[in-house]
C-alpha cells in the first residue's frame, strides 16, 4: 500500500505548537505526532491527544533541550553543569569522543517512556529531537527498547535535496546523517519496524518563505518505498517557539500550507493512504 505518515515533531513544546498540530489534524493533513515529555506544554498535549484518539502519538526522545526526566545524578554525561541538556553540537562531540555511556542513555530513555505513560498515553512509535538517535550509540539504545516493545522506530533517511543546492554546512550534515542511518539500518536490519522512506521540507535545499502544493508534490512524487514519513514542524506564529528552536519561520509556513489544504490536495492526487505509525504497521501485519 502507498502509505504516508505525516508526523509533526515537538508536540508539547509549547501551547502554540500544540494548537497548530491539532489544527492540521482537524484539517485532514496530519496523522501522527511525537510528544516531548519535558516540554512546557506536555501535559496539555497529552490531554489533547486523549480527546483525539485517531491521532497517533509517539515519543519524541529529547537530549538537547531543557531538563532530563531521569535523576541528574544517574546521567551526568548527558548534562551541562546547570543540569540541562546541551546543544546538539556539544552532544555530538561527547558521543564521538566516547564520553556518553549507554547505561546513561538507557536511564534517560526509560525515564522519558515512563513519563509518557504517566500522562496516560501509549506510544505509537519513537523518534528523536534533532535526529539525535541517528548517532549509532543512541540508535542502539532506542533500537533495543523498541524491538523489545514492538514499537516502530523512525529511520531519518536522508533524501537528495530537491531544487536549490544546499549550503556546504547543510550538505555535510546531510551526508553524515545518510552515512549513520545506513550504518544503523545494516546493523539492525530485520529486527526493527521502521519507515522505509523519509522526507521533509528541509530536503528542498533552501526552504522557501512560503510553501505550496508544488513543494510537497516534489518531495513525494518519486518515493518508491513505503511507509514513507513526511516530517513536519508546525506553529501558529513564528514567535511561538522563540528561544526553543530556530525554525519558527519554517514551522509557521508549514502550518499555513497545511491549513490551506495544499498537502491534503497532494495526498489525494498522488493516491497516498494517510496513516499513523500504529495503523501502518497493523495493516502490514495483516
Amino acid at each position: 500500500m502507498k502509505t504516508l505518515i505525516v508526523n509533526a515533531d515537538d508536540f508539547g513544546l509549547c501551547e502554540g505548537v500544540n494548537a497548530a498540530i491539532l489544527d492540521a489534524y482537524a484539517a485532514g493533513s496530519l496523522s501522527s505526532t511525537t510528544l516531548m515529555v519535558n516540554g512546557a506544554a506536555a501535559a496539555a498535549a497529552a490531554q489533547l491527544a486523549l480527546r483525539h484518539p485517531g491521532l497517533g502519538v509517539g515519543l519524541h526522545f529529547n537530549l538537547t533541550l531543557g531538563r532530563p526526566s531521569a535523576d541528574p545524578c544517574e546521567i551526568p554525561g548527558l548534562l551541562l553543569p546547570d543540569g540541562t541538556f546541551p546543544a546538539r553540537g556539544v552532544l555530538a562531540r561527547r558521543l564521538m569522543l566516547g564520553r556518553v555511556y549507554s547505561a546513561q542513555l538507557t536511564a534517560e530513555l526509560d525515564a522519558q517512556l515512563a513519563a509518557f505513560e504517566r500522562l496516560g498515553l501509549v506510544p505509537s512509535h519513537v523518534d528523536s529531537h534533532q535526529h539525535v538517535h541517528a548517532f549509532p550509540q543512541v540508535f542502539d539504545v532506542l533500537a533495543r527498547a523498541c524491538a523489545a516493545r514492538s514499537l516502530p522506530l523512525r529511520q531519518p533517511w536522508a533524501a537528495r535535496p530537491v531544487g536549490a543546492r544546499p549550503r556546504l554546512g547543510r550538505a555535510l550534515r546531510t551526508g553524515l546523517l545518510a552515512w549513520m542511518t545506513s550504518l544503523n539500518h545494516r546493523r539492525w536490519q530485520g529486527r526493527l519496524r521502521s519507515n522505509k522512506a523519509f522526507t521533509s521540507v528541509f530536503d528542498l535545499g533552501a526552504v522557501p518563505s512560503r510553501l505550496d502544493a508544488s513543494h510537497y508534490r516534489a518531495l513525494l512524487r518519486d518515493v518508491q518505498a513505503f511507509p514513507c514519513e513526511l516530517m513536519v514542524h508546525l506553529s501558529r506564529r513564528p514567535d511561538d517557539v522563540d528561544g526553543l528552536t530556530r525554525i519558527g519561520d519554517v514551522s509557521h509556513a508549514e502550518w499555513q500550507c497545511l491549513m490551506q489544504g495544499a498537502l491534503a490536495q497532494v495526498i489525494a492526487e498522488q493516491g497516498w493512504q494517510l496513516r499513523n505509525y500504529r495503523e501502518a504497521f497493523d495493516e502490514e501485519r495483516r
